[in-house]
């Protein structure tokens, strides 16, 4: 931990450190280590907390590995059975917001690459304001953005159906790169389990709106910011099928129902 400027102020650095989740299951082929390596020597404010989620091949023996090389700036935590992705997330912030004023989640494919932290991280320092910031894939000149075509186009669609039965305009919820100040606003969206399995990130943008609706001074268009992505490439070996686009518009009607019944409950 960095100390105090000398004029008094807290030193930047510290105010912004940043404890970022890494879920992974089954990732011992896919997990680079050189990469996370990389990214803690060019951002001293920088620390992962890696959250093995009961995975069955050697992605525990290979995490132990990369955090006993990572000189106290990783850890590991272990789940005795697979959860999802969802509760591993989860589980991983509630650990995460117990030491760093900032946390996040990244894909342990690195398809976002970490240097993109410090983009997302940016945001925070510039407007105290925004308490979420979300990395999307917005395809356009200048960015090195690739997706596979039809899952691009599946992900129009199902942003649009999010923003028609949940009046949220969010661009792309799904993109594995976000970072979030501790609060009350995140402490309380983390308290429950989430009922969806493939779309929790919609999820805690639902809960986000229902808190701020009893609060009745911010919007979510005030505290989330969604930033593009310079570079993101889609990466062989995800676990998302053609099949979860299906099961993921099934779950927006429970999000949207919840949501509504979590408005009900706070304003009783």
């Amino acid at each position: 931990m960095t100390g105090a400027r000398a004029d008094g102020g807290a030193d930047a650095d510290d105010a912004l450190r940043v404890r970022l989740v890494v879920p992974c299951h089954n990732e011992a082929r896919r997990l680079d280590p050189a990469a996370f390596h990389g990214a803690l020597a060019a951002a001293p404010w920088l620390s992962l907390l890696f959250v093995d989620d009961g995975s069955t091949d050697d992605t525990a023996v290979r995490l132990e590995a990369l955090v006993a090389a990572c000189a106290g700036r990783a850890r590991l935590l272990r789940l005795a059975r697979n959860v999802g992705k969802a509760e591993a997330v989860r589980h991983g912030l509630r650990e995460a917001v117990q030491d760093a004023p900032v946390c996040g989640f990244w894909d342990a494919d690195l398809a976002a690459p970490l240097a993109e932290v410090a983009t997302l991280r940016a945001v925070l320092q510039r407007d105290p304001a925004v308490e979420w910031v979300w990395g999307i894939r917005l395809r356009a000149l200048g960015r090195d953005v690739r997706r596979q075509a039809l899952r691009h186009y599946l992900g129009r669609g199902f942003a649009t159906a999010t923003s028609l039965l949940l009046g949220i305009d969010s661009y792309d919820t799904q993109c594995g790169a976000k970072l979030f100040r501790d609060g009350a606003l995140l402490r309380a969206a983390l308290a429950e389990p989430f009922r969806s399995r493939w779309i929790f990130d919609v999820e805690l943008l639902a809960r986000a709106d229902g808190l701020l609706a009893t609060e009745g001074t911010r919007t979510l268009g005030t505290v989330v910011y969604e930033q593009p992505l310079a570079v993101w490439h889609h990466q062989p070996g995800s676990k998302v099928r053609g099949g979860d686009f299906a099961r993921a518009l099934a779950e927006l009607w429970t999000v949207r129902r919840d949501r509504d019944a979590w408005r009900r409950r706070l304003t009783a």
